[in-house]
Parts: structure tokens; sequence; C-alpha cells
């Protein structure tokens, strides 16, 4: 007995199905891999720099608390220098506003440097808040963060600093060649 053609015995898949369905994963996965380094270091921009913005809201915050002057930088031989921004940066209390750290100051807080393959800059090698939490002197100024610097294609953050000590993130094509 023959069955009819609505009663059809076929439950899988062929080969063909199969090896279709591969190619199309194995392309949409091939294409979104690409975008992969891209996303991780946008991630990691974001991450550098939220870091930053709260390691400067902290030292603020202790400045007005002590009521003290507090100095943000990147420490060498216990002086702050202008070019190693993208190093490990330190956060101590400047009894006599040098931007060294001397014996009889104390250091509050350390924090991580960047990723070798990004860049951070800022016009100033301290930034040093007043125990008002504004800023001492004419150290305002603007952290570049890119991300890749020798790709330099991907967009950075800036993030300002006003006088009166307040932030604001915002993104940047300096970063880009």
């Amino acid at each position: 007995m023959k069955l009819p053609l609505y009663f059809s015995t076929h439950h899988g898949t062929t080969l063909l199905e199969l090896l279709v369905s591969l190619a199309i994963v194995a392309i949409v996965g091939q294409i979104s891999l690409s975008y992969l380094p891209n996303f991780l270091a946008l991630n990691r921009v974001s991450n550098q720099v939220s870091l930053l913005h709260k390691n400067i809201n902290y030292a603020r915050l202790y400045a007005i608390e002590k009521n003290s002057y507090v100095t943000l930088c990147a420490l060498k031989s216990n002086k702050c220098t202008l070019d190693d921004w993208h190093n490990q940066l330190a956060i101590f209390v400047d009894n006599d506003k040098s931007t060294s750290l001397g014996d009889d100051e104390q250091l509050i807080s350390t924090f991580e440097h960047t990723n070798e393959a990004d860049t951070l800059t800022y016009p100033r090698d301290a930034i040093t808040f007043r125990p008002d939490g504004t800023l001492n002197g004419f150290q305002n100024g603007t952290f570049i963060y890119c991300p890749n610097n020798e790709k330099a294609s991907l967009e950075g953050l800036a993030l300002s600093i006003s006088q009166t000590g307040r932030i604001r993130i915002k993104s940047t094509n300096k970063c880009q060649k």
C-alpha cells in the first residue's frame, strides 16, 4: 500500500540543509568577530574614564572633608610629571602645595595605569584641590583618553575639569588622525 503525499515520512534535516545553516552561522560569526576588538577597546575606554572620574571626585571630596590641599598626579620619584598620565596615578595630601609627595604628606590612594595600547594626556603636571573643592591656580584642563593609539580609528573620550572642580565627559575626535 502506498502512502498519500501529505503523509510524509521525512522527520529530520538533510545534510544540505545542515551545511547551509552552518555556512550562514559562520558568515554572521565572521562579520561580528571583526567588530569585537573595537567593541572591547571602546568598553575599556569607558571603564578607564569612569575610574578617572571617580578618583577625581574622590580627591575633591577628600580635600573638602579634611580641609586640606589634595593633589592627583602621575608620580615619578615622588614628583608629579607631565608626560606620565598613562601610568599609575596617585592621590595625596599636599600640605605645601608643591605637587610633590613629601615625607610628612599622606598618600591617600593609587589607581591603575591605562592599557598599553591606549594613551591618556592632560595639559598640566597635576591637579590640586583646595579645601573648598576648587582647583589651585590654573590647573583646569581636559583629559584626552585615546583607545588603540596606533590604529587611531576610534573616537576617544574627553574629561574636562573646570576651575570650580566640576567634571564633564564628552566624546572627542582628537584621537583620529
